[in-house]
């Protein structure tokens, strides 16, 4: 069973963004972490102060063989949502680089949740080859 790190920031109680780390097994402990977001409480401080939280979810080694998924809250119910794949990070990160990113562009929650459980039911080899083009 994989382990997935979820780095996110949010406000607690002030203005100052607070980092947290969760290490999860399993896709419903990813979903009880969106859940319990502050969504509308990041919302209109973000728009107040023009500086929002967001999530970073990372399966495998962040200096070698990785995939992430980067959630960025910009309405309530959604946000914008990238996936990047490195299968081999190359020399000086160039040459013989072997990659991917997607850009899904706005995403509901549930539809966050559903991608982001490929995490915990795929190899990071076998996402690279289905999001290859």
């Amino acid at each position: 069973m994989a382990q997935v790190t979820v780095y996110y920031q949010h406000r607690e109680g002030g203005t100052e963004l607070v980092n947290h780390e969760e290490a999860l097994y399993f896709h419903r402990d990813a979903c009880e972490v969106i859940d319990h977001y502050p969504w509308v409480e990041e919302q209109a401080l973000f728009e107040e102060l023009g500086e929002g939280g967001g999530f970073f979810f990372l399966l495998g080694d962040i200096d070698s063989l990785y995939a992430t998924f980067q959630l960025l809250p910009i309405e309530k119910d959604g946000g914008v949502l990238y996936l990047d794949i490195v299968l081999k990070p190359g020399f000086l990160g160039i040459f013989g680089r072997k990659s991917v990113s997607v850009d899904y562009d706005f995403v509901s929650i549930a539809d966050a949740k559903h991608h982001i459980k490929a995490f915990f039911e795929d190899s990071i080899e076998s996402l690279y080859v289905k999001h290859k083009k």
